[in-house]
């Protein structure tokens, strides 16, 4: 749920920024043909020469390179200076610095933001004054379009820069939620989990025994009144009831310390109680006896124990398994260095000397094969214990 979320938000990030980037370039363009339009205006009033087309077209060229970010800034920002290199030279050119003065507000380097200054203080000299004028007061409402222009873009920029923030600290926020959830829907599980074994425990030591304690006495007293068959028949009525009540007890008793074992809540509970930078559960099983979840239990705990104490390993994988015919459990570390100096196939190869007694693995062993199961340990990019147990023995 979390990794389909958050993919979500990039793409609706990515579509927005897709369209904020088209509507910025639709901005630029209305701009600009605002400031071409009047510049077409300024050359109507103008004697016709093929120097003012000239002008135009490498005008319009060098304004279209600034739309292409596949261009390297250093050519824009060359046919920039060309361009106003070259209205020194082609009187006509002057015509269209509005169009390059829009463009040379957008640059970053300070020093280009002017150089269409020295063209239009050489058009003073000789562009008739009302031209000059006119020119004149198109370039700086070119150069008020460009900066309201860049405003804004600085605004939206600043505007999705906070609407990200907020996305992010509310998925954030959203899954900080979901984690408290788990953790008290696994609090409350492991609550009701142990209040079962409790409930179980109280009726196995209380409510049984007293049963227990009644059918004898009830035997007791028929043997005592034997000789009295009608108050035989009685007690014989009574002990039956007893027995039937003592069987019901000891089936809801066993119900309830099945219901109470959860192998998946358990494993939880050791990997967090672990003394272990990080333990990882991987659980598919939908149902797993009393018995088997008691020793996949028994061999986890040793297993988080001996890489505590004896593997330099800061990760451990616990993944337990349901297939037809046999459960599975694997504990594997990643440990650097083998524990033992040999893969311990058979138990008995265990090194003594290096991993304590060798107790525990045994014990492990022993676990297993009491239920007919398999068990291995091994160093397969880490130490690696492997347990399977057939159905049908616990």
């Amino acid at each position: 749920m979390t990794n389909v979320t958050t993919l979500q938000s990039v793409s609706h990030a990515a579509v927005s920024c897709g369209f904020l980037g088209y509507n910025r370039l639709m901005e630029r363009l209305l701009d600009k043909a605002i400031v071409i339009a009047c510049c077409l205006a300024t050359v109507l009033a103008a004697p016709f020469s093929t120097g003012i087309v000239v002008g135009m077209l490498i005008a319009l060229t060098v304004s279209g390179l600034f739309e292409l970010s596949s261009i390297p800034r250093f050519f824009r920002w060359a046919a920039l200076v060309l361009y106003c290199a070259s209205a020194l030279f082609v009187h006509q050119f002057v015509l269209f610095v509005p169009l390059i003065a829009y463009d040379c507000l957008r640059t970053e380097p300070a020093a280009l933001k002017g150089c269409w200054i020295v063209p239009l203080l050489v058009a003073f000299a000789f562009l008739p004054m009302q031209s000059f004028f006119f020119v004149l007061v198109l370039t700086i409402a070119a150069c008020g379009l460009s900066f309201r222009t860049s405003q804004e873009k600085d605004e939206r920029e600043r505007f999705t820069a906070l609407r990200d923030e907020l996305r992010e600290a509310s998925l954030s926020l959203e899954q900080k939620n979901r984690d408290l959830q788990d953790k008290q829907d696994y609090e409350v599980t492991l609550a009701t989990l142990n209040e079962r074994g409790r409930i179980a425990r109280e009726i196995h030591d209380n409510v049984g025994h007293l049963l227990t304690r009644s059918v004898l006495q009830v035997e007791a007293l028929q043997v005592t009144h034997a000789g009295d068959p009608s108050l035989t028949d009685e007690l014989a009525q009574v002990g039956a009831t007893l027995h039937e009540a003592l069987d019901t007890v000891r089936v809801s008793v066993h119900d309830l310390h099945d219901d109470s074992f959860d192998l998946r809540t358990q494993l939880t509970s050791i990997a967090r109680d672990a003394r272990f930078p990080a333990v990882d559960i991987d659980y598919d099983a939908d149902f797993v006896p009393a018995p088997i979840g008691y020793c996949f239990i028994a061999i986890v705990r040793e297993a988080l124990s001996n890489a505590a104490k004896h593997s330099d390993a800061d990760r451990v994988r616990v993944s337990v398994a349901e297939y037809p015919a046999f459960y599975r459990l694997i504990v594997h570390d990643n440990g650097s260095k083998p524990p033992t100096d040999v893969l311990v196939d058979d138990l008995s190869r265990i090194d003594e000397g290096r991993r304590g007694s060798g107790i525990g693995l045994r014990t492990m062993g022993d676990r297993t094969c009491s239920l007919g199961g398999v068990f291995r340990a091994e160093y397969q990019n880490g130490f690696r214990l492997f347990a399977s147990i057939p159905k049908g023995e616990s």
